[in-house]
């Protein structure tokens, strides 16, 4: 009776460990947008600084539709300077593959990475907002619509 029962709390155990993980992995798959999009965020910073406003929705010179990542499908220059990633969160790979396609046979979605002005008119600061992200207080300007369609929990914690 003694093994039973410590045989079911090993059970139970390791199946919320397989759940974690499966979590785990599908942020770290989202993450993959978030280190794909820097280098288009730095484009249009640079387009804002020169040219005072932001660029126009689908400029290539900002974010090529031909960049893409492991789950990123390509990357979309929106209004207000938003890059949105097209992604495709796919079952888990490796030794917890045969676990994930029973609990998450694979998810499509958009994650919104949205500038923001902080500081002064005279001298902004811009940083980038993922996902669901609160705006900051003592912005200067109205943060622009946030496109994200992927649920929270795929998110890493800094985009929720």
């Amino acid at each position: 009776m003694e093994r039973g029962f410590a045989g079911i709390i090993v059970a139970v155990a390791m199946a919320l460990a397989v759940w974690f993980g499966i979590q785990l992995m599908q942020m770290t798959q989202a993450l993959d947008a978030v280190s794909i999009a820097s280098g288009p965020q730095i484009n249009a910073v640079v387009y804002h600084a020169e040219h005072g406003r932001w660029p126009s929705p689908g400029n290539q010179d900002i974010a090529s539709a031909e960049t893409n990542g492991t789950y990123v499908n390509h990357l979309v220059l929106d209004e207000g300077g938003v890059i949105i990633a097209d992604l495709t969160l796919g079952p888990v790979q490796g030794f917890m593959a045969d676990r994930a396609d029973h609990v998450s046979g694979g998810f499509h979605g958009f994650l919104s990475l949205r500038p923001e002005l902080l500081g002064s008119k005279d001298a902004p600061t811009i940083a980038f907002l993922c996902g669901y992200a609160k705006p900051v207080a003592g912005a200067i300007a109205t943060t622009p619509a946030n496109r994200t369609s992927l649920p929270r929990k795929f998110l890493p914690p800094f985009c929720r």
